[in-house]
C-alpha cells in the first residue's frame, strides 16, 4: 500500500486519488484505518440465484462489498 499511496507518483501519474472495492472483512477495517471513504456498498444477500441463494458466501463473515475513494 505504501508504494501506491506515495503522493509523489500519485502527482506523477496525475492521480486525485484511489478507488477500490473491497470485499473481505479485514481489508474493510483496514482501508477504514487508512482513511478511505465510503462511496458505496452492496449487501451480498442482495445477490441470489433464482431460488434465492446468496450467488456469494464468504468464509470471513463479511456480509458486503465495500467501494471506497481515498483523495490525495
Amino acid at each position: 500500500m505504501g508504494i501506491m499511496e506515495n503522493p509523489e507518483k500519485m502527482k506523477e501519474f496525475m492521480c486525485a486519488g484511489i478507488a477500490s472495492e473491497i470485499s473481505s472483512l479485514a481489508n474493510q477495517c483496514l482501508m477504514k484505518k487508512r482513511g478511505y471513504d465510503l462511496i458505496t456498498e452492496t449487501l451480498l444477500s442482495s445477490e441470489c440465484n433464482e431460488s434465492g441463494t446468496p450467488l456469494i458466501v464468504t468464509d470471513d463473515g463479511t456480509d458486503r462489498v465495500l467501494l471506497v475513494y481515498k483523495e490525495f
